[in-house]
Formats: structure tokens, C-alpha cells, sequence
């Protein structure tokens, strides 16, 4: 059964949402985009996770999300007139990295992904699902990134800081839909383009869930979800996620990791020019020569791909 406290800080969320629709070189993304309107609300979201669609140089992306951030600051504080709004800026002070938004009853964050900019598939526009308009009591239009771009997202979010919300929304991905092909696609453009090293992702360290369990997760949900569920989830995802990767698909994990990445083998033409993918190569080049070999040798056993 969702909490009130968590329905409040829900209908903060939905009111400022709308703005979003002015915004095309943006989409919603993440768990308030998944369980608001992907799903018919089986549990609360709290957080407004942007997507930057556009693949361009740096200055330009981060100029234009802070600018963006400063429109959703006035349009926030039309809505909320006696609300708490808080500034997050990069430690540069240049740009602005995110809004904190609270009111005497709730608070919630707007974030945008500065990391992986750019989307595998188009975006879609979808209405609020029937128990979210239901529940909180609107009826907003979004523009959201695909189901496979949001799965990719959420799986990487999933195998790296294991929160409970995400292992969540893998629960559902795992008992509906599953593993796709195009969220399989999708993936593994996130998962090149995530900050941590490929193997971490795809074999990680399980991380103790408990406490965030009981801290950041009790009360979100329609239905009753145990902490053994969730742990099996994770389990679950890990064994699939390397079970349904194609052996064309391990070459070209291999092909990258090597620095000599196969583009025509992963099947997605964009993906090479994304910027947190171009960036990754970067760094892959300055890696110290036996340090890579050390880890390409990892990868390449885990995988069971020679190279």
C-alpha cells in the first residue's frame, strides 16, 4: 500500500511536469517515467529524471541544460510560489546540475543525465496511466524516452548502486516484457556509455540492500514487495543479462574494451557518436598498456570471447 508521505511528494512531482512539453530537446526518463506512465502505477516515483536528446560538443549540451534548468526554476516557482527552490551547481559554478523543490509537505529533485546524452531510439509521448491519474488526481501528456532506452537506463542503474526502487522496476521489466531485443540494443549502448568499467557492470559486487529496503522503499508500492524478492531480482537480472548477449553481441563488447570497437556488430549506426561513448574510447586509449591487457583478459574470460 503506497504512504501518504510519498503520495505528497507524488502530486508535488505531477504539477511540474508539464513544463516539460515545451521542451523537445528533452525527455522524462527513469522510474517517474516507467511507473507514471510506462506502468499503471505500481509504485511512487519521487525524482524528475531528464534525458538531453541532442549528441553535440560538451559546452554546448551543458549550456543548454543549465539554461533549461533555469526555465524549469521560474516555471517552479509560477507553480509553487511559497516554495523552497535550491540551486545545484557544478563545482565550476558555471552550470546549473539540478533543482531541489520543497514545500511545507514534500520535496523532490530535478535531475538531468549529463552523462549519457543522446537516445538509441526515438522518444515517445505518452499519457499518465490510469491509477496515476487516478491517484494523483491530473492528466499530463509527456514526452519520454522508449521503453527500451528506459529499461537500458534503469538496468545499469540496477546492476551499479542496486537501490531497491530500481530492482523494482526490473521486477516488472523480468515478470512482462523481459530481456528484448531492443532493450538488449539499448543496453548495451548504456552500458558502454556508463562511467564504471564494463565487467563491474556485467559481474558485480552485491551490494547490502537492507537498510535502503527499509529507509527509501517501504511504502512506495501498491503491493507488498520482500527484500528476498528483490534480492532475487538482482540475481535474476545478472545470469540474464549475460545469458541473452548474443556471441556477435560479446565480440563487440570484446571489439571495444580493445579499443578496436566492430560498430557493424552491435547494429546501432548512432551509437558511436555518442558522446559518453567517445569519451569512454578516450579513455580506454590512455589506460596503461598491462593495465588494459589486464582487464581486457578479465572481460575476455567472463565473456568466454577471445580477442
Amino acid at each position: 500500500m503506497i504512504q501518504s508521505p510519498y503520495i505528497k511528494q507524488a502530486k508535488l512531482l505531477i504539477r511540474l511536469l508539464p513544463f516539460l512539453s515545451g521542451e523537445t530537446d528533452f525527455a522524462l526518463k527513469g522510474g517517474t517515467a516507467i511507473n507514471f506512465f510506462v506502468r499503471n502505477l505500481p509504485r511512487i516515483s519521487v525524482d524528475i529524471d531528464i534525458a538531453y536528446l541532442l549528441i553535440n560538443k560538451r559546452d554546448i549540451a551543458l549550456n543548454a541544460i543549465s539554461l533549461m534548468l533555469q526555465r524549469y526554476y521560474s516555471y517552479a516557482q509560477k507553480i509553487y510560489p511559497n516554495s523552497k527552490i535550491t540551486k545545484k551547481v557544478m563545482s565550476d559554478g558555471k552550470y546549473l546540475k539540478g533543482l531541489i523543490i520543497s514545500t511545507k509537505n514534500a520535496t523532490i529533485k530535478i535531475e538531468p543525465n549529463f552523462v549519457i546524452r543522446g537516445c538509441v531510439f526515438p522518444t515517445q509521448k505518452l499519457s499518465l496511466s490510469p491509477q496515476a491519474k487516478l491517484t494523483l488526481e491530473e492528466d499530463v501528456d509527456a514526452q519520454i524516452l522508449s521503453n527500451a532506452d528506459l529499461y537500458a537506463g534503469k538496468i545499469c542503474a540496477a546492476l551499479d548502486r542496486q537501490h531497491p526502487r530500481d530492482l523494482f522496476d526490473i521486477l516488472y521489466l523480468l515478470k512482462n516484457e523481459g530481456l528484448t531485443y531492443s532493450v538488449r540494443k539499448a543496453f548495451l549502448v548504456y552500458l558502454l556509455s556508463h562511467p564504471r568499467p564494463i565487467l563491474e557492470l556485467l559481474n558485480p559486487r552485491r551490494l547490502e540492500i537492507s537498510q535502503s529496503y527499509m529507509n527509501e522503499f517501504i511504502g512506495m508500492t501498491s503491493d507488498e514487495i520482500s527484500l528476498d524478492q528483490l534480492i532475487k531480482t538482482r540475481d535474476d537480472l545478472i545470469t540474464k543479462i549475460n545469458s541473452v548477449l548474443t556471441k556477435d553481441e560479446k565480440r563487440f563488447i570484446i571489439s571495444f574494451k580493445n579499443n578496436q570497437p566492430k560498430w557493424e556488430l552491435l547494429e546501432i549506426e548512432h551509437a558511436k557518436d555518442f558522446p559518453a561513448i567517445r569519451w569512454k574510447l578516450h579513455n580506454l586509449a590512455k589506460m596503461p598498456k598491462q593495465k588494459h591487457k589486464i582487464a581486457l583478459d578479465k572481460l575476455s574470460t567472463h565473456l568466454e570471447i577471445d580477442y
